[in-house]
């Protein structure tokens, strides 16, 4: 039987071999799947990762006023670096492979910030500064009359369109704390490893990361027929050839395995922060045997985060 999932895998798949490739999949996802506005789900959601990361970092390493940030994957909307200004980072950095973002998405990121500002909703996520919200509620009055380039300048943020493996426009040692939501996991294990170095240049000795993985089958977030863990009943062979695609890959990682990359890349792990998932959900797929090496607990971890005090090693990795 055709499933929902099955026919999104082929699109992607078709999609990932066109020129302009992520624009179509842009409006594939506007028009058809409905994937791409900036709904409660999705805005709340990128809410609580900035909590997760500023409560993280004010944790370990105090105040964030008059740091610099740095964020792997923009995405749509740039809900995380909003934040960020808002609290006070003094420069704030966020990079993408593709430009996925334009002046209406900002725009309508401004829109949402400002409702939880004026109503103060916004407190149950992170304290703005008076100065800082002062300073956005402005901006989304003259948005209209703005650039995407000019609303982005007055909000003290960089958006990079580069490579995060050689990240040449970042001198070494000058980033406080360098972070990412939903993005380890769509980056495949290679140019992962190769990031995490190019992030160990760039963060301070004194620094601070934090990264959010979701771990869960992606083609589960469209299709309720399927559960979290859909993905895992495929061989490495046949996912590679037949179901992932460039548009958005999914490298089908586990837990473990991330935390192994860090200690083979002599990043410290300070703290993690997992959800151990469902196993009973794992134990209805026939998990292929290239995962025999998990054991059903390991499997079912669906979500975690990984944060890195840089502190605690007295050299970083070249």
């Amino acid at each position: 039987m055709i499933k929902k999932w099955h026919l999104k895998a082929v699109v992607q798949k078709t999609i990932s071999f066109l020129p302009m490739g992520h624009k179509v999949n842009y409006w594939f996802q506007k028009n058809i799947t409905k994937g791409v506005q900036l709904g409660d789900e999705y805005f709340y959601d990128r809410l609580e990762h900035a909590q997760h990361h500023i409560d993280t970092y004010q944790q370990y390493k105090g105040s964030l006023t008059n740091t610099q940030t740095l964020e792997l994957g923009t995405g749509w909307y740039p809900v995380v670096p909003f934040s960020l200004f808002l609290v006070g980072v003094d420069k704030i950095t966020t990079i993408d492979i593709s430009n996925l973002t334009d002046h209406q998405k900002l725009l309508d990121t401004l829109a949402r910030f400002v409702v939880i500002l004026e109503d103060s909703s916004i407190e149950k996520y992170l304290q703005p500064l008076a100065e800082r919200k002062a300073t956005l509620l402005q901006v989304a009055k003259e948005a209209h009359q703005l650039t995407a380039a000019q609303i982005l300048q007055k909000l003290q943020i960089s958006y990079l369109i580069e490579d995060a493996r050689n990240l040449t426009s970042i001198a070494s040692d000058t980033i406080d704390l360098v972070h990412s939501n939903n993005t380890f996991e769509h980056v495949y294990p290679d140019v992962l490893a190769a990031i995490l170095r190019e992030f160990g240049r760039v963060v301070k000795p004194t620094g601070f990361q934090s990264h959010f993985v979701d771990m869960s089958d992606h083609f589960a977030h469209f299709d309720k027929s399927i559960n979290i863990y859909n993905f895992l009943q495929y061989s490495n062979f046949a996912w590679d050839k037949i179901m992932d695609n460039s548009i958005q890959p999914q490298n089908r990682w586990r837990y473990q395995q991330y935390v192994d990359l860090y200690q083979q890349l002599n990043l410290p792990l300070t703290e993690t922060d997992y959800r151990a998932g469902d196993i009973a959900a794992v134990k209805t797929i026939k998990v292929h045997a290239d995962f025999k090496q998990f054991t059903t607990e390991q499997l079912a971890i669906s979500h975690c985060y990984l944060y890195s005090d840089m502190s605690e090693t007295s050299s970083k990795k070249e």
